[in-house]
């Protein structure tokens, strides 16, 4: 097993989002996160907080769209 397959087992990585939802920050999660209409409010009800978990590799590219969206958010290792 690789480290990315045990990262995803384990969901051993974090994105977090530390901006509260408004129209913009939303618009960006549908976007790259591909959250669609029907989970915007699940997703709205748990900013600022954690949007993905997984392996690093996987949240990396999501962290550098999110920011270039403007959006402020950053990859955190759950303990």
């Amino acid at each position: 097993m690789t480290d990315a397959q045990r990262e995803r087992a384990q969901n051993t990585w974090e994105l977090v989002v530390h901006d509260a939802p408004s129209r913009a920050v939303l618009a960006a999660l549908r976007r790259v996160l591909r959250v669609k209409r029907g989970e915007l409010e699940r997703v709205s009800g748990v900013l600022p907080g954690v949007v993905r978990r997984g392996a690093r590799v996987d949240l990396e590219d999501l962290d550098a769209r999110l920011r270039a969206a403007g959006v402020r958010c950053e990859l955190r290792r759950r303990v």
